[in-house]
């Protein structure tokens, strides 16, 4: 019983399963499909999710010196719903 086979090595099969995902990922970022991930991720992007988000109340626009005036919490960053110079202030619990 002479039996003789051919066989792909087990690091064989391990570099195409690397090479397939990398390409994958090239694909999905060249033909735009990725855009569809940052859309979800900017319309969370609010000043009221964002309050939510840290377990406080409704958020509403103000500048910076009201905020602190009035017992509320500045929350840094850039909100499209929001004017300029404005920020955004949210109340605490």
């Amino acid at each position: 019983m002479n039996k003789k086979g051919q066989s792909i090595s087990i690091n064989t099969i391990i570099v195409a399963a690397i090479a397939l995902a990398v390409l994958v990922v090239l694909f999905v970022i060249f033909t735009g499909r990725l855009g569809i991930f940052s859309t979800g991720v900017s319309q969370t992007t609010t000043c009221e999710n964002s309050c939510k988000a840290l377990g406080m109340l409704n958020g509403d626009a103000s500048d910076k010196d009201e905020c602190s005036r009035n017992s509320r919490t500045y929350i840094p960053g850039t909100y499209q719903e929001l004017g300029a110079n404005r920020v955004c202030c949210c109340l605490k619990q």
